[in-house]
């Protein structure tokens, strides 16, 4: 029902307009009247409509004044009609100056009003229908925008028009959904699994609210036969919803838990600062989901079962994944080199299906993360994880890349060679004793991976699990511990202490110094000192 509002300054004029049709049977309400232009100005300001028909002549303000004073402060960009009983050239030119949408005279005559009800009836529906086609056309550009910067694959027109919809959002997490491939999902025809997806996004948008298609995508993945929903989640989106991200996702699941008769799998990517970053949480989301099959709460026979095709058999590539296994296991790199070329020999000249590819590379991975444990049982599957998802997978997620693949597979027996010799934690020890001698040389992650053969990522990983801060934090605390030390203890310049601990910026040594004692070095040394004279007094 479109609402109309009646300005006139003659009340049976008013009256004559609201008896001479039946406005509702027109589809059009009466919301309200006034009996001037500023009695319409104080409606409009709190009231929406569809169509306003006012006098011109009209005391305190007329009809073209209301009218420029409704243009002009932007009050309303609603549908406007004049009436008046003066046949005025003139005032006709300034209506149609002002956008007004007709001019009739008064008396109104009843076929006149129901004609231009007609005109703005269908007006409004076709603006209503190119809105509509608009914000689908909007809407598709946008998706197709979004998917392109979780692709990596993306131009200045796709980030501007993200940019322009989500604004310079940070803390960004990707979060991946489908449906659960389990044995009933798989008998589904595709329409059945389509209306899964339709659900899940359903859900999704209901969960966010109003705001749902900003951060909703449906269909994120390019791939054939996968029905999947993405959400970017970030720090704005949490805080209009008063969440945390671990509340999001805790409650996201719950949510969509109740709406969607499916089990779902969840895969969440790594957090970035920036929308150009999004390709790299995207990634890392997608490898999480490949591996989440692949831990030790799977056995063998099932990572094995996992490779046979629908014929029963197995792929034909397992000989030489087993013989690369075994390969690595010896840390015997030209064996390792031969495996991998024969592998993606075969995967060329065969035109190997990419999700038999997938099969044949998950299970090779599986296998890796049992031979790190059976070298370390106290190792943390998660951390070896982490290793493989950052080293053996493009950047797109897939293993099309020969080279990165045997840089990694190379990579990482040399890693299981080291763990034979010594077990994580004599490592973290002999490398916290190196630290406390060397602190004030130029010691790095870097260095002391290459020195024991670990992965610098996976050492900082092990390293902030055992002392509870990052390698840099920790030794950073030491460096500023020691030259606290030094300040109470000798009479040295604050620079000559700063260089004596491993500092050569002072500027970043003081900045360092406050972070952590809250004061800089020399009224550290003042109050220091003040408070052993005030003991000796």
């Amino acid at each position: 029902m479109l609402k109309v509002l009646l300005v006139d300054d003659e009340p049976f004029i008013l009256q004559g307009l609201r008896e001479i049709i039946d406005w509702e049977a027109q589809g059009f309400h009466i919301e309200a009247t006034a009996e001037n232009g500023l009695q319409a100005i104080e409606i409009l300001r709190h009231t929406h409509v569809d169509l306003i028909i006012a006098d011109i002549r009209m005391p305190q303000m007329n009809g073209i004044e209301l009218l420029e004073t409704i243009r002009k402060e932007k009050i309303s960009d609603t549908r406007f009609v004049f009436l008046s009983g003066i046949k005025d050239f003139e005032i006709a030119q300034q209506a149609i100056r002002l956008h007004c949408t007709e001019y009739i005279l008064k008396p109104v005559q009843k076929n006149d009003l129901l004609k231009l009800l007609n005109e703005v009836s269908s007006s409004v529906e076709k603006e209503h229908e190119e809105k509509k086609t608009s914000a689908l056309m909007e809407n598709a550009f946008y998706a197709r925008s979004m998917v392109a910067l979780l692709m990596g694959k993306y131009d200045s027109s796709d980030l501007e028009n993200v940019q322009q919809r989500l604004g310079n959002a940070t803390d960004l997490q990707y979060v991946g959904m489908e449906a659960e491939n389990d044995s009933e999902y798989a008998s589904m025809t595709d329409e059945e699994k389509r209306t899964i997806q339709r659900n899940l996004y359903r859900a999704c948008l209901d969960f966010i609210g109003k705001d749902g298609g900003l951060y909703c995508i449906f269909g994120v993945s390019q791939r054939k036969g996968c029905y999947d929903v993405g959400i970017i989640c970030c720090r704005e989106l949490c805080s209009h919803l008063g969440m945390t991200s671990a509340d999001f996702l805790e409650k996201l699941r719950s949510f969509v838990s109740q709406e969607v008769r499916h089990p779902i799998l969840y895969y969440v990517g790594s957090q970035v600062q920036k929308l150009t970053e999004l390709s790299e949480s995207y990634r890392t989301a997608t490898i999480a989901k490949t591996c989440r099959a692949f831990t030790v709460n799977h056995d063998t026979n099932l990572a094995e079962n996992r490779m046979k095709s629908d014929s029963g058999t197995f792929s034909a590539d397992k000989k030489i994944i087993d013989s690369l296994i075994d390969a690595v296991s010896a840390n015997n790199k030209e064996a390792i080199k031969e495996c991998v070329s024969k592998l993606y020999t075969r995967f060329r000249v065969n035109n190997v299906d990419e999700d038999l590819i997938a099969l044949d590379m998950n299970y090779f991975l599986f296998h890796l993360i049992h031979l790190a444990i059976q070298q370390d049982d106290n190792i943390n599957q998660e951390d070896i994880l982490h290793y493989i998802t950052e080293n053996a997978f493009n950047t797109d997620g897939t293993y099309d890349n020969e080279k990165i693949f045997l840089n990694f597979v190379t990579e990482y027996s040399e890693y299981l060679a080291s763990i034979r010799n010594r077990s994580v934690r004599g490592v973290l020890g002999q490398i916290e004793q190196e630290i406390q001698m060397h602190y004030a040389d130029d010691i790095s992650l870097k260095t002391l991976s290459e020195k024991y053969y670990l992965n610098s990522a996976y050492l900082g990983q092990v390293f902030k699990k055992k002392f509870g801060v990052s390698f840099k934090s920790y030794l950073t605390a030491l460096r500023v511990e020691k030259a606290a030390q030094l300040l109470l203890t000798t009479d040295e310049k604050v620079y000559k202490v700063a260089e004596q601990v491993g500092y050569h910026d002072i500027d970043y040594f003081i900045d360092r110094f406050v972070e952590l004692k809250g004061c800089t070095p020399t009224k550290f040394r003042r109050l220091a000192n003040s408070t052993q004279r005030n003991k000796n007094d």
